[in-house]
């Protein structure tokens, strides 16, 4: 019985630890950087469907962050970007990925994250939008 609940407490914590994002709920400050550097923010809309599934978001082929629903982060880089957007985790499996790229211009470049729903796919998207936009997406 001991064994029991000793693997049962171990397999619910495995399950809460892939649900958590590594975002933020509260709107990164907007400013330029002082450095020269480019900002690129991040935004995560809500939704039913792979409500459940973490977006993860890969800069230059490094992961930056796994975003839950209505999750924002930002990431600073000097150099010309790359980002993909797909599944983390179990939940990520077989679902589709979507890629942009930029360049490095001191600029801040703001990015929502979506999800496509087709009749036998869903799919993660990543649409390149204004600071207004940015600020409207939640």
């Amino acid at each position: 019985m001991r064994f029991f609940k000793f693997t049962f407490i171990i397999v619910i914590s495995f399950i809460l630890a892939s649900c958590a994002g590594t975002g933020t709920k509260t709107t990164p400050s907007i400013s330029l950087s002082e450095s020269g550097d480019t900002n690129l923010f991040f935004s995560r809309e809500g939704g039913f469907i792979a409500g459940g599934v973490l977006a993860k978001v890969d800069v230059n082929g490094n992961e930056i962050a796994r975003l839950g629903t209505k999750e924002y982060t930002k990431h600073s880089t000097s150099n010309n970007f790359r980002i993909r957007v797909s599944g983390a985790g179990l939940g990520g499996l077989g679902m589709g990925s979507d890629s942009i790229s930029g360049i490095a211009d001191g600029s801040n470049y703001f990015y929502i994250i979506g999800v496509k729903q087709g009749f036998f796919s869903t799919k993660f998207t990543i649409q390149e939008t204004t600071e207004s936009g940015f600020r409207q997406s939640q």
